[in-house]
């Protein structure tokens, strides 16, 4: 089974990468068996972000991939240097150290694939 690391950059710059990112990773666990986490780094963090003016798209998107189980986790670095406090994430997301969490995924084997 694979397993992979899908890193969201993208911020609301570019909403379609950060779309593409969800699309593929709940397609990969639909189609493939795949093990998907999702990290959200850097300004990518805007995509788990309740309070933006897309939040009921990617509120959605957040519900689907919960449902296959992908696992969704946001940089707490990344969400600070954002100007983002944890009350504005989507409580289904798990804040971490991005850097350690992503150190971690490669040495389980995980493949890292980035948005």
């Amino acid at each position: 089974m694979a397993k992979i690391l899908v890193m969201v950059l993208t911020g609301k710059s570019n909403i379609q990468g950060e779309m593409v990112a969800f699309n593929f990773s709940i397609n990969a666990v639909k189609n493939a068996n795949a093990e998907i986490e999702m990290l959200f780094l850097g300004q990518g963090v805007q995509a788990v972000n309740k309070k933006q003016a897309n939040s009921g798209q990617f509120k959605e998107q957040i519900s689907k991939a919960k449902e296959v189980g992908i696992t969704l986790k946001a940089c707490s670095v990344s969400i600070k240097n954002e100007g983002l406090t944890e009350s504005d994430i989507f409580p289904e997301v798990e804040l971490v150290l991005g850097g350690v969490e992503t150190n971690k995924k490669i040495e389980e084997g995980y493949t890292v694939i980035s948005f």
